[in-house]
């Protein structure tokens, strides 16, 4: 005769059955969305629709149910086709939250927990040091204008990096992983493990981009980075000097 299942075994099974009900549904729902949208790769979604799909696609995240590359490629086509010429955005706009620095406006179009997502915009007058979103994936659509854009990943830190800086804890090498121009309508991405390093500078009077990132960060935990050197535009490799947050007060 079989041996009877315990208590325990009955729950832990029921549990983990309940969780792959959770994940196969929580994927199917965004299989689904993702066919429907490729299915017209060309069709623009409106603004509550895009809001309400980078929600779920944010909630899922939250609920580890998919992994931040699914994050960034879902979230890349929802803002590749949000209509941003409907009055419905123009209306979001005009009625978004504005803050900024030296260095960029930001108009808050949607935040919560899981979620910080609007509008970018910098003057070609002053570019966007090298700086970092922990733990973030962020995807980026241009709305106007141009924007030189540049993104490294960090290497050699810890122990070989002070080696090669004279003992210097501070100084981290980074590595090119992208480089480009952009455009209207060009996207961008980058995860917590690529291309999360990055600088901006507008190649037009001003350039305004759509701006997202799943998880958001925390503004504390960034890093800004100084290169050693001004001629660093065109390096597959830069040294820099790695200031934290709380260093770096213009922003």
């Amino acid at each position: 005769m079989p041996d009877l299942m315990t208590r325990r075994e009955l729950l832990l099974t029921t549990a983990f059955a309940l969780f792959t009900g959770r994940v196969n549904a929580s994927n199917a729902l965004l299989d689904s969305q993702s066919q429907q949208l490729n299915s017209y790769p060309d069709a623009a979604i409106n603004w509550t629709k895009c809001r309400s799909q980078m929600a779920a696609l944010a909630k899922a995240n939250a609920s580890g149910l998919i992994s931040q590359q699914t994050v960034a490629a879902q979230g890349r086509m929802y803002l590749t086709q949000l209509d941003i010429e409907s009055a419905e955005f123009k209306h979001a706009v005009d009625a978004a939250y504005e803050s900024g620095n030296q260095y960029w406006l930001w108009q808050r179009l949607i935040k919560d927990s899981n979620i910080n997502g609007g509008i970018l915009s910098i003057n070609n007058d002053q570019p966007v040091p090298l700086h970092d979103h922990p733990g973030a994936s962020g995807m980026l659509r241009i709305i106007s204008g141009e924007t030189e854009v540049w993104q490294f990943d960090e290497i050699n830190s810890g122990n070989n990096s002070r080696e090669k800086n004279g003992g210097d804890q501070d100084i981290v090498e980074l590595e090119l992983a992208m480089h480009r121009v952009l455009k209207p309508g060009d996207v961008a991405l980058l995860t917590p493990e690529q291309g999360n390093i990055h600088a901006l500078r507008a190649l037009t009077a001003q350039c305004s981009m759509l701006d997202f990132f799943i998880p958001p960060y925390e503004r504390s935990q960034r890093s800004w980075y100084k290169p050693l050197t001004n001629n660093w535009f065109d390096k597959e490799k830069v040294a820099c000097r790695k200031f934290p947050q709380a260093e770096f007060p213009r922003a």
